[in-house]
Formats: C-alpha cells, sequence, structure tokens
C-alpha cells in the first residue's frame, strides 16, 4: 500500500485554510470569533491541539453542518493535482493532520477511503485526542493497519519523516514535481 500526506500533497494548497476562507465569507462573525479566540491561544503559549481546537469550535454552529461540507467539497475538486489522479489507488491511505470532517469527504470524492486524521467534535467543537501529525500519524496508521507493508509515501514536508520511515520509498512532492527523497 502507498501512504499520502494529504495538504499541498493531493490538494493544491492546505484544506484547513481554504476551509477557513470559504466559512469566512459565509459565516464571518462565527469565523472572525474563533481566529479572535486562536489568537489567544497563540499568546498564551497553548499547543498546537489546543489552537487548532479553539481555531475551528465556529463549526458547532454552522446548520446543517455535513451539507455545507460536502458543498465546500464540490469546490475544492479542481485543486486535487493530477499526478494524484494519475497513479491513485483504492487502497492509498492518506494521513493528515487537518480535520477528520474535511478530509475524508475530500477523500471520499476522489474514491479514497482509508483516511485518517485529526479527530474533531463538531457538535462541541474540539479535538478528539492529538493533532495528527509527526510522529502521531504513525501511531494512528499502525493501530489501524498493524501489520501492512508500506511501499511508497508521500508529502510535501519534511515534518512527515516519520511517516517516510515506514516506507520503502519516500517522495516529497512540491506542486507537480515529484522528488525521491530516500
Amino acid at each position: 500500500m502507498n501512504i499520502y500526506d494529504f495538504d499541498n500533497t493531493i490538494l493544491k494548497g492546505d484544506s484547513s485554510v481554504r476551509f477557513i476562507r470559504y466559512s469566512f465569507l459565509r459565516h464571518p462573525y462565527l469565523v472572525f470569533k474563533s481566529l479572535f479566540k486562536a489568537l489567544r491561544e497563540v499568546i498564551k503559549g497553548s499547543n498546537l491541539t489546543k489552537i487548532k481546537s479553539v481555531l475551528f469550535s465556529f463549526v458547532k454552529d454552522i446548520d446543517d453542518f455535513d451539507n455545507y461540507v460536502l458543498k465546500f467539497v464540490e469546490k475544492m475538486q479542481k485543486y486535487i493535482k493530477k499526478f494524484y489522479l494519475e497513479q491513485k489507488k483504492t487502497n492509498d491511505v492518506i494521513i493528515s493532520a487537518s480535520p477528520e470532517f474535511l478530509i475524508k469527504p475530500l477523500c471520499q470524492s476522489i474514491g479514497i477511503n482509508n483516511v485518517i486524521a485529526t479527530k474533531y467534535d463538531i457538535k462541541k467543537g474540539f479535538i478528539i485526542g492529538f493533532n495528527c501529525r509527526g510522529e502521531e500519524k504513525v501511531k494512528r496508521f499502525k493501530e489501524l493497519y498493524p501489520n501492512s507493508k508500506v511501499l511508497k509515501a508521500y508529502s510535501d514536508s519534511l515534518s512527515d519523516i516519520p511517516m517516510f520511515n515506514l516506507a520503502k520509498e519516500a517522495y516529497l512532492v512540491k506542486n507537480e514535481k515529484i522528488i525521491n527523497y530516500k
């Protein structure tokens, strides 16, 4: 099987940033309030999980949230990178630090169902557990796929070196260019 980061690897840009922009245009007050609270957490020196939890807290106040996300997903189709669409396999695993409520429907829209991402309680407005980044990606992968062999790993960031270490081959993705990492 192959594993992929999502933001800036499969998707052009960052899905969280795109979602916050999308939401700001539709719910400016809710998003501004969450951005302000997240900034306060940054100033306090809170960890990334806490900051991100507060940043996305506006989602609990959006009516018909599932439908709202599906409309966002429709707009994101044009940002899926061509290289991925040409090589994707149904058993690919996407591992992302972005919220699961975004990544899962985005991946399903392109035929990928194996998704590991930051779990978020949209009804209460907070992250469940830890932000799925770095070693946390590896931990979650091993929990779900304990005996799996990873052939290739793809990411745009060296923060995914722990993920690269799971694979026989590793690749850095810069735009549509694929660079052999190991």
